[in-house]
């Protein structure tokens, strides 16, 4: 991601940010002069359809930038049995290939677009080892599986995705570039997380077994 692609996410996602509080607040005072002073519940719904236009407008140029940067990772395949857990149920699938943003797990899964998962990889069905632990997020959902993103994970798990990476890709020196010039990931402590998601620090850590 260049430095002016990463500036422009992060002005979007404050702005973002800052208009569902706007939103959130003016929703509350609204309501309070809903029986009490009709211009002022007229005035306010007014403000808050500008504010939610606003927000819709900034989340789908949000998701182009996003969409953008996910197709800028080269994909490597590497086959890993997959063990996915949602709130709603848990599944069994094979990693078919993966790269610097997320990857692909075949399978049949009940699940949707925006489902949040933890994600443990291991070298094989019989061998129980976690060899990448991390929580993801469905940007994709098929009949053959789903196509998933990258939200957080330990630091032992990162330098594992890039050794894994590195290893198996056709052609190490481009993968090595992504690595070095993507600027998607904060590192906090022992958690790597996606600047690309906008999630409590603490909560992650927590959702990872790190505290």
């Amino acid at each position: 991601m260049s430095s002016i692609n990463m500036v422009d996410k992060q002005a979007k996602q404050f702005r973002i940010n800052e208009l569902k509080s706007k939103i959130n607040y003016t929703e509350e005072a609204r309501d309070n002069f809903k029986n009490t002073h009709p211009g002022l519940y007229e005035t306010n719904s007014y403000y808050l359809n500008k504010l939610r236009e606003e927000l819709r407008e900034l989340e789908k140029s949000y998701l182009g930038i996003v969409e953008r940067n996910q197709r800028k990772f080269s994909r490597v395949e590497v086959e890993r049995a997959a063990h996915l857990n949602f709130s709603s149920g848990q599944y069994r699938g094979t990693l078919e290939n993966i790269s610097l943003g997320g990857g692909f797990i075949k399978g049949a899964f009940k699940q949707a677009k925006g489902d949040i998962c933890k994600i443990n990889l291991t070298e094989s069905k019989a061998h129980s080892d976690v060899v990448i632990c991390a929580l993801g997020s469905i940007v994709r959902a098929s009949n053959n599986g789903i196509a998933f993103e990258f939200i957080a994970m330990n630091a032992n798990s990162y330098a594992r995705l890039e050794t894994e990476l590195l290893d198996h890709a056709d052609d190490p020196s481009i993968v090595g570039d992504e690595i070095f010039e993507s600027g998607i990931f904060e590192f906090d402590d022992d958690l790597v997380y996606s600047t690309v998601f906008n999630y409590n620090i603490n909560k992650l850590k927590k959702l990872l077994c790190l505290h």
